[in-house]
This record gives structure tokens, C-alpha cells and sequence, in this order.
């Protein structure tokens, strides 16, 4: 293999411009239709400061279907006066443990575990979808980049074959026209959104 000067460290210019690419293309892609989601579920605070979801990530059709699952558990009841302020999301009712008590409070509080039923309306991609989303604006400075760094990449192995003594001073300097040159056709006829399955990112 020719060239060796800059130890071939130029080959990863031309992998992060493919990387950059590949991304600019699924950006460009058509977008999947969204998934609607319209459900309930149950959190858990037992932790002043944070919350998980109750017995794994359950959904509910309605809110009664939610209600009704969290009071069978007979330990579970709405919270008392002193604890139904105690909200971690802006609306929900919130329900207490009548055994179990958070851990982490300050100076040892006895604050009861807490539960609060949150409506989930949102809509999403399929789970399955490769979507990469990003404006028009991030996608023409994303190809200005690809640009420049392509540019560094050719600056760089015309510099490396002539340092290591492939190519004479004439040499590099017509080839590094050429390639120039060659690279500006490339870019005016590129078609952005092409993806090329067959590379690794």
C-alpha cells in the first residue's frame, strides 16, 4: 500500500464523511405513519425524588381499568389529607400504601409509598422505524460538512502520497486539481437521500 505518511489516519476522514452520509439520507427519507397512543398507567414514587412505573409499564384502556387494578391490591388506598398534595405530575389522583414507606426522606420522615394514575396521549413512530428527524437547517450544514471533511480527506492523501514519496511536487499538485475538481461533479450530481445498505455505521 502506498502512502504511510500520516500512518493512513486519513481513511477515517472518509469514514466519518460516510458516517455523515449515511445520516443525511435517513433524515431524507419518507416518514412512517405515527403511531396514536391514548392510554393509562400507574407510577410509583417511593423515593422522594423519583418514580418508576408500577409493576412494570402497564396500560390501561381507561382510567377505571387503572383504578381498578391498583385497589386490588387491598395495601393500596386513596391517599389521606395529608398526602394528596404530595402530586408528582400536574393532575392524577394520587393513592397511598398503608404498609410500605419511601426510603431516602430527610431525618427519617415516614412518608407512605405513593401511587398516582397518569393519562399517556402521544403520538410516535413505529418502534420498529429507522427515523432519524432533523430540520432543514441541521440537514444543510450536515452536508456542508460532509462536504469540507471530504475536502480535508483529499487535501490529507494528496499530502500523504507526496510525503512518503509516491508523488513528485507536479504530481501532487495535478492530482490534487483533479481530485478536486472531480469531487465538485460528484457533489452537484449527488442525490442526498440514496441510502447504501450495504456499509456499516
Amino acid at each position: 500500500m502506498s502512502g504511510g505518511y500520516f500512518d493512513y489516519q486519513e481513511y477515517v476522514l472518509g469514514d466519518i464523511a460516510r458516517s455523515i452520509e449515511h445520516d443525511i439520507a435517513r433524515a431524507l427519507q419518507p416518514k412512517p405513519v405515527k403511531v396514536h397512543e391514548d392510554y393509562w398507567t400507574i407510577e410509583e414514587r417511593d423515593q422522594p425524588h423519583s418514580y418508576h412505573s408500577y409493576r412494570g409499564y402497564l396500560m390501561f384502556a381507561t382510567y377505571k381499568e387503572a383504578e381498578s387494578f391498583l385497589l386490588s391490591n387491598e395495601d393500596v388506598v386513596k391517599a389521606d389529607s395529608q398526602n394528596a398534595d404530595r402530586r408528582f405530575f400536574n393532575d392524577g389522583v394520587i393513592f397511598q400504601s398503608t404498609k410500605l414507606c419511601m426510603t431516602g426522606t430527610s431525618n427519617d420522615e415516614q412518608i407512605p409509598v405513593l401511587y398516582s394514575i397518569r393519562h399517556c396521549i402521544y403520538d410516535h413512530y413505529p418502534n420498529d422505524a429507522d427515523v432519524l428527524e432533523l430540520s432543514d437547517s441541521t440537514i444543510e450544514t450536515l452536508k456542508e460538512a460532509y462536504k469540507q471533511i471530504r475536502i480535508a480527506e483529499i487535501y490529507a492523501t494528496r499530502v500523504d502520497r507526496m510525503m512518503s514519496g509516491d508523488d513528485g511536487e507536479d504530481t501532487f499538485h495535478e492530482r490534487l486539481k483533479d481530485e478536486l475538481k472531480a469531487f465538485e461533479k460528484e457533489i452537484k450530481a449527488k442525490n442526498w437521500a440514496e441510502l447504501n445498505d450495504d456499509e456499516d455505521y
